[in-house]
């Protein structure tokens, strides 16, 4: 992500711990030292509107000596369970190569946001914050907090720690003879046969041979006739456009359910595009689900449009187009496969689009259309070529 842009780049987070006082960050350059001066400040977004805590300013040049640039602020007694932002622009850089920073291609930081050159991203920087107070209080905090509040009391962490190096000591000195002499571990207990050199033998190479067997079957296990391009894996390479203001806002990848299985599939809140540029290969098939998500079927809505759509030199050809209205249809109440045959495109760059609209008057009240497992599959057969997605601006 390029901070030479006028907007920079932001990462937003929700910080864990007390006492943050500072970042790594991964900066990258491609060729030559950059020039000018790279402008980190560190806000706090907690009460919704950004207040900059601290601006730090890090020569262009020192900020790349290294592999991780660390950045430190002044630290931040009570940090634990408030929101923060990092905003890195690189300034004054003449003509010398502008900062770029390793980020993330899926979303690591449930609560954070990338922001680059004023677009959201999909993904998040490449960071680490760095905390002095994050110990026991962290610990006792976050790591416990599943568990009852009795466990998570300090007597009761106390007294755990304490019978812990008591028991600790008192192995350690058996161990030492500091309480007797140490038994004898080659000692025969009475009642009790060593097992026999050959049996141990035996028992090893059946086994290996068990071992060696279950790898020859899974060598051997046919494979499946078509090879598979999961869309979903190349979201962060597709052009997306919605109505919602934020990406995160109306797109959302992740597990959802249509009984009894759970499917990976893309809520796409309408309005919203998602549109991949994919290399097909011969006799590809794009198959996928469509639905509206279960927990919304009962719920009062005007219902939604889900269409696929294939671009290509200008000619716009619709794949598939699904009018759902489960509230009042039951047959809607499902989820509904779909198979577009990519072959008259063999060879060819096209645009693959997944277009979700409110089916009446604008109304996007409860419509919450789901994509489920979106992927091209085509012939294992090499001469077929192979399916690419083409990443997006």
């Amino acid at each position: 992500m390029s901070a030479a842009s006028p907007q920079g780049v932001s990462q937003s987070f929700a910080m864990g711990a007390d006492g943050l006082d500072g970042v790594w960050l991964r900066p990258l350059v491609s060729t030559g030292v950059p020039r000018g001066e790279l402008l980190v400040d560190l806000l706090d977004t907690t009460d919704g509107s950004p207040r900059r805590v601290e601006r730090v300013v890090v020569p262009a040049a020192a900020a790349v000596r290294d592999t991780s640039l660390r950045v430190a602020f002044r630290p931040i007694r009570a940090s634990r369970g408030r929101n923060f932002r990092i905003d890195l622009r690189h300034v004054n850089l003449g003509d010398g190569p502008g900062l770029d920073f390793a980020a993330s291609r899926g979303d690591v930081l449930p609560a954070g946001r990338l922001v680059a050159g004023g677009v959201e991203q999909w993904g998040d920087l490449v960071f680490e914050t760095v905390s002095r107070r994050a110990t026991l209080p962290y610990w006792l905090h976050e790591v416990l907090r599943p568990w009852p509040v009795w466990a998570r009391s300090w007597p009761f962490i106390v007294a755990v720690l304490l019978a812990f190096n008591l028991v600790l000591a008192w192995a350690c000195a058996i161990a030492t003879g500091v309480l007797g002499e140490a038994g004898d571990d080659l000692e025969v207990v009475a009642g009790r046969q060593a097992p026999a050199p050959g049996a141990v033998g035996r028992l090893a190479l059946g086994l290996a041979c068990a071992i060696a067997a279950g790898g020859v079957i899974a060598a051997a296990w046919p494979t499946g006739r078509y090879r598979s391009l999961d869309l979903i894996e190349a979201l962060p390479d597709a052009h997306v456009t919605n109505g919602w203001g934020t990406l995160h806002g109306s797109i959302a990848p992740g597990p959802v359910l249509f009984s009894p299985r759970i499917h990976r599939g893309i809520v796409a809140m309408p309005p919203a595009t998602i549109t991949w540029t994919v290399d097909v290969p011969r006799d590809a098939v794009l198959r996928l689900g469509a639905a509206m998500r279960q927990d919304m079927w009962e719920k009062q809505s005007d219902g939604i449009q889900m269409r696929v759509i294939i671009e290509h030199a200008g000619e716009r050809t619709v794949g598939a187009d699904l009018t759902l209205f489960p509230l009042g249809v039951a047959e809607h109440r499902r989820l509904f496969p779909l198979e577009v045959p990519l072959h008259r495109w063999a060879g060819q760059q096209v645009r693959i689009t997944l277009e979700s609209t409110p089916e009446r008057f604008g109304n996007a009240v409860n419509d919450v259309p789901v994509w489920t497992e979106p992927r091209i599959e085509w012939p294992r057969d090499p001469a077929a070529g192979v399916a690419r997605v083409v990443a997006t601006p």
